[in-house]
């Protein structure tokens, strides 16, 4: 079970940035931001009861949901945000001080600030024991994409919050939850958008392959194939090396063979040796 030090201290600061964002952007202007904190100001509007009790007891609930539904390693680090989480809404609401800006500066630097405290807890596979903790369930249970859910569950509750909210004000809302649920989807999946896969077909692989070896320090994979058209055997070469690489690998086999077949697409999540570690020696 991955549960050190450091991804307790993780668990702890993700907390502490989401709970600024809330105490900061989300409540003083009562921004619909979905979740937990959102819920928590339709209940206030509507029945006038204190946010941050709202807000506590919600969480209570989602960390028993939490027990119920998902694993031990994930329950036991809610934990920690089920208690560090409200202490941080309770501890951050006693600060007084209110940001003066325009409220769609507001719902967008809410929103980005709240992604990335989030973003630090789901990585650690943990949560704030808030409203993603439904979200997860959903996830695990439809094998959608997280951040989809999360944009989901959050705007249906933005929504509802045209009971008691202008139009306008839902609108802001959304801006908040789209902003936060994309900054979620840009840091859950590593190293998106940071690499390329290439497929090359050439006559010339093995002086490509070694520009690649050699040069980029990339491996290659060589897959059999057949044309379609020519019935001719070809051989495929394979690679994939970061994008701060590409324009050099696409000058040398223009070099090599300008009659080079490439086909190039970004490889959305990349995980092994020279990616999410280093090469083992």
């Amino acid at each position: 079970m991955k549960f050190d030090f450091k991804s307790i201290v993780t668990i702890i600061l993700g907390n502490l940035i989401f709970a600024v964002s809330v105490n900061f952007f989300v409540l003083p202007y009562d921004v619909l931001s979905g979740g937990v904190a959102g819920i928590a100001l339709i209940v206030n509007k509507i029945f006038n009861w204190n946010t941050v009790i709202v807000i506590d007891s919600l969480i209570i609930i989602t960390f028993i949901m939490a027990m119920l539904f998902l694993g031990k390693e994930f329950t036991l680090k809610t934990v920690i945000s089920s208690i560090v989480y409200p202490i941080f809404i309770t501890l951050l609401s006693k600060i007084d001080y209110f940001i003066v800006a325009d409220p769609i500066l507001i719902a967008v630097m809410g929103g980005a600030i709240g992604g990335i405290g989030l973003s630090i807890v789901l990585k650690q596979n943990a949560s704030t024991g808030g409203m993603d903790v439904p979200a997860i369930i959903i996830h695990n249970i439809t094998h959608l994409p997280l951040a989809k859910v999360m944009f989901l569950l959050d705007s249906f509750v933005v929504l509802m919050g045209v009971i008691s909210y202008s139009v306008e004000e839902v609108m802001l809302g959304i801006v908040y939850v789209y902003i936060c649920n994309a900054v979620i989807n840009k840091m859950i999946v590593p190293k998106t958008d940071s690499a390329v896969s290439l497929f090359i077909i050439s006559d010339h692989q093995k002086d490509i392959c070694a520009y690649i070896h050699n040069v980029l320090e990339r491996g290659t994979t060589i897959i059999n194939a057949k044309g379609g058209y020519t019935n001719e055997n070809k051989e495929v070469i394979m690679t994939v090396i970061s994008k701060a690489q590409y324009n050099n690998l696409e000058k040398e086999i223009e070099k090599i063979d300008k009659y080079a077949f490439v086909i190039i697409s970004d490889a959305k999540e990349i995980k092994g040796e020279g990616f999410t570690y280093e090469y083992r020696v």
